[in-house]
């Protein structure tokens, strides 16, 4: 896309004119894969540079393992066993280099692919800058990036970087162009995040995120990292949220030196602690010495009230559902009743309606479908017929409307038809004049 204001022509521009990844490319292929030895039987083969070794005690190049790790005897990586059979490793990372230039804060994520073949020893990495999100000190962001397959499942290296919008075209999916990848140590930061907390540590959190936030004047992120409390910090920046939930809670910790060292599970802590009425803004209760213990202990006392709260809400459903089925059998009986009694014979199929609940419990249960879970003994203006053959076997279940006097379905076992189904269906079509004088009656 072409730039279409001036802060993007200029982003353009600046652009074209930052370094080459050659030295942070060098740094990935040690940091950003995993380093992993397969092992097959005696055999293994290293993920980092492909090479192949028996380990016994016998061999020149036998190495010890220890646990489930182990050294590469060629490339001397230190390696976690797996084994696997696989004969080929293809892994995909990215790694983000943070930078500035022209008062921007520059994010690089570099799109990092390495394989591995065992069968030949080849090892080949692919590196491509894709994104490049450039932040400017009041929080807005512009973003130079490759473009992507339909769907966003990868990108189209050979094109060059171009200006795109903000969130892509998976917007409703997510945001396309913000990635957490291996950060490139020693961030290159602009002097107003220093301002706020920030300094040679991103604390494990999605760059990009964090940035935003404290440029866009997100106090509460501004707090986390000031006071040290890096697990809200991370929190937060994993929910995508602008707030604290807790935040009177939350500054309690902060004024007796509270260090939060789980925020999910402190938060979660703080929503039992409303839920018995506790006083959230007493330190005894939201700086707990244990905080596993405690969210445990209030856990189980919920889940208690609440098994008691479900066992009466279930005696009153039993009781709600008792009523409703007697209004059900009640009803069944007042308009079924006049076609009791009927019966339709053509050679050795009988066709006769089910005349209680019963017979509808029954006929589900040998035919297995759903003639009586879905209560069909209660639905207005249906007649539901049984179709048996001369040795009283079931053949078919039938549905007729008493408002249209046609078949609406007749099923056999597990809803499919029967070979007497064409049979079945000009029997009861031929005799509905039966059934018409029933209703009339």
């Amino acid at each position: 896309m072409k730039p279409r204001n001036k802060r993007e022509r200029e982003v353009a521009e600046l652009s074209s004119k930052l370094p080459p990844l050659s030295k942070q490319e060098e740094w990935a292929k040690t940091h950003v894969f995993s380093h992993e030895a397969f092992k097959c039987k005696d055999e293994l083969w290293c993920s980092d540079c492909a090479h192949t070794w028996i380990n016994t005690d016998n061999s020149e190049l036998s190495v010890t393992v220890l646990g489930d790790t182990t050294v590469c005897p060629y490339c001397h990586s230190k390696l976690e066993v797996k084994v696997s059979r696989k004969k080929k490793n293809e892994e995909v990372n990215y790694m983000t280099v943070a930078t500035t230039c022209g008062g921007y804060q520059v994010l690089r994520h570099v799109y990092c692919m390495r394989v591995a073949r065992k069968e030949d020893a080849y090892l080949h990495y692919f590196f491509s800058e894709v994104v490049q999100e450039w932040i400017s000190e009041d929080g807005k962001r512009t973003i130079m990036a490759k473009p992507m397959n339909m769907g966003s499942c990868g990108w189209i290296h050979s094109e060059p970087l171009s200006i795109k919008n903000e969130y892509g075209s998976s917007y409703y999916h997510g945001d396309s162009y913000s990635i957490h990848g291996v950060l490139h140590p020693n961030p290159n930061l602009i002097p107003i995040l220093r301002k706020y907390g920030l300094k040679s540590s991103l604390h494990g959190c999605n760059p990009g995120r964090l940035i935003k936030r404290l440029l866009q004047g997100s106090n509460d992120y501004e707090l986390c990292l000031k006071t040290k409390q890096i697990s809200m910090l991370q929190y937060l920046t994993k929910q995508g949220s602008y707030q604290i939930k807790y935040k009177p809670s939350f500054n309690i910790c902060n004024r007796n030196g509270y260090i939060i060292k789980d925020a999910s599970i402190w938060e979660d802590y703080i929503d039992l602690l409303s839920y018995f009425d506790k006083d959230l803004r007493n330190a005894h209760y939201v700086c707990p010495k244990d905080l596993n213990k405690e969210h445990d202990k209030l856990m189980k006392k919920k889940q208690k009230i609440e098994a008691r709260l479900r066992v009466e809400r279930d005696r009153v459903a039993a009781v709600k559902a008792a009523i409703r089925k007697k209004e059900d059998i009640m009803k069944f009986y007042r308009e079924k009743m006049k076609f009791f009694g009927i019966e339709i014979k053509e050679g050795d199929i009988t066709i006769h309606p089910l005349e209680s609940i019963t017979q509808f419990y029954l006929e589900a249960k040998a035919m297995h479908h759903c003639v009586f879970s879905n209560r069909y003994y209660g639905v207005t203006n249906c007649l539901i017929l049984s179709a048996r053959d001369a040795e009283g076997n079931r053949l078919e279940t039938i549905e007729v409307s008493l408002k249209t006097f046609e078949i609406i379905q007749s099923r056999a076992v597990c809803n499919k038809t029967s070979k007497y189904h064409d049979r079945i269906l000009n029997i009861v079509k031929k005799n509905m004049n039966l059934i018409r004088q029933r209703m009339s009656a």
